[in-house]
C-alpha cells in the first residue's frame, strides 16, 4: 500500500508574525492565515524585512462625484483640492478606503507599502476660453509629472481633464485629484469627476 506524503507550511497571524519577527529559511513559506497572504525566507531577513509574495487579492479602490460641485478660492495657476466628496465604491474595494484627509481621495489602508497605478478624471467647467488643470497628490503634496491641462471653449464646453501615474503608498497613505484655472480666478464647475487606483504587480 502506497502513501501520500503530506506538508504543512508554517502558518500564523499577521500579528503573531509580526509580533514573533522570526527569520524564515531559505525557501520557507509563512503563511498569514487571517489576510493570506504569505512571504518566502531568503535564509537571513527577518519577517518584517521580508516582502509579500503574490498576494490573493490586489489592493485596489475608486472613488467618483456624477454631480455638479463648486470649487472656489481660486488663485489663478495655484493647484488645491476640490473640497469635494467622492463617492467611494465599496464592491470592489481592497485594503483601500476613501481618503479622511481630501474626500476625493483614496487612501491606502492594506497595511503595507504598496506600488499603486493611479487614473484620475475630471470633466469642469469656468465660464468660457478658460485653461483648467488637474494633477494627482500624495498627502497633500501634488505631483507636478501628472499635471493635465485641456482648454473649456466657448458656449460653457467642458474641459477634459486626465491623468495617470504610478506611486509608491506607504499604509495609509493618500492620493487625491488637485484642479486649477490657468487662466483666472474663476470658479470651477466640476461636472463629474473620478479617481481609480490598482496595484502594480
Amino acid at each position: 500500500m502506497s502513501s501520500i506524503a503530506r506538508i504543512r507550511l508554517r502558518r500564523d497571524t499577521a500579528a503573531n508574525w509580526t509580533a514573533a519577527n522570526p527569520v524564515l529559511l531559505n525557501g520557507e513559506i509563512g503563511i498569514e492565515t487571517d489576510t493570506r497572504r504569505f512571504k518566502i525566507g531568503n535564509g537571513s531577513s527577518t519577517w518584517s524585512a521580508l516582502p509579500y509574495y503574490i498576494e490573493g487579492t490586489p489592493v485596489r479602490g475608486q472613488a467618483s462625484k456624477m454631480t455638479d460641485g463648486t470649487i472656489s478660492g481660486l488663485t489663478q495657476g495655484v493647484y488645491k483640492v476640490t473640497g469635494l466628496t467622492a463617492t467611494f465604491d465599496t464592491a470592489t474595494a481592497s485594503g483601500m478606503t476613501l481618503g479622511t484627509t481630501d474626500l476625493f481621495g483614496l487612501k491606502n489602508t492594506s497595511g503595507a507599502t504598496q506600488l499603486m497605478r493611479f487614473y484620475g478624471s475630471i470633466d469642469a467647467t469656468a465660464n468660457n476660453n478658460q485653461t483648467l488643470g488637474v494633477k494627482l497628490a500624495k498627502n497633500g503634496t501634488a505631483i507636478d509629472e501628472t499635471e493635465c491641462r485641456a482648454f473649456t471653449g466657448s458656449g460653457g464646453a467642458e474641459a477634459k481633464l486626465v491623468t495617470s501615474w504610478m506611486i509608491s503608498m506607504a499604509a495609509n497613505d493618500e492620493v487625491s485629484l488637485m484642479i486649477a484655472n490657468h487662466s483666472g480666478t474663476q470658479n470651477i464647475t466640476l461636472k463629474r469627476g473620478r479617481i481609480l487606483a490598482s496595484e502594480v504587480h
